[in-house]
């Protein structure tokens, strides 16, 4: 009798530590989830504040690219002085913290609207309506920007329709 209410006891004591085994396992889990819950909206807090940047940065330079227009073809303007005005103004524009990732891609998309800019001015002095030579450099900001906008998951702009 003794051996069987031992064995018994036993038996008790293993299903007892069982289960408070699977208790602590199964409040490690939950602990594990919310942390996980919490990296994604953190994540996905994040990439909505680049979006929003970029956003933000694309239209003040949307802004400088229009003006820039106006005054390459406003009469009496020097169309070198526009397109100087266009660099320094375009360059006054921060590329936003949020963006530093794509940093490269956005001052290289800037130097070659600078370049643009410089060329079609030089086009515009000469009295040319032919802008293809230009275009190149309009071409190689559009396709650095929608880059830019396909790596943080946004639909790129019509680029196109905001210059003249």
């Amino acid at each position: 009798m003794k051996k069987l209410s031992f064995l018994l006891s036993a038996a008790v004591l293993t299903l007892m530590l069982g289960a408070c085994s699977n208790e602590e396992a199964s409040k490690g889990e939950e602990k594990e989830e919310p942390a996980a819950e919490a990296t994604e909206t953190e994540a996905a807090d994040e990439a909505k504040e680049v979006r929003s940047a970029l956003l933000n940065y694309q239209g003040e330079v949307t802004k400088v690219i229009r003006n820039t227009d106006a005054n390459l073809t406003a009469e009496g303007q020097d169309p070198a002085e526009a397109a100087a005005a266009f660099e320094k103004e375009a360059k006054a524009v921060s590329v936003p913290e949020e963006l530093t990732d794509y940093t490269k891609d956005i001052e290289a998309a800037v130097d070659s609207l600078s370049q643009y800019y410089a060329k079609k001015a030089e086009l515009v002095k000469a009295g040319s309506e032919d802008m293809a030579e230009a275009e190149p450099f309009k071409e190689e900001y559009i396709n650095s920007m929608t880059k830019v906008f396909k790596e943080v998951e946004l639909s790129a702009p019509a680029f196109n329709s905001v210059f003249q």
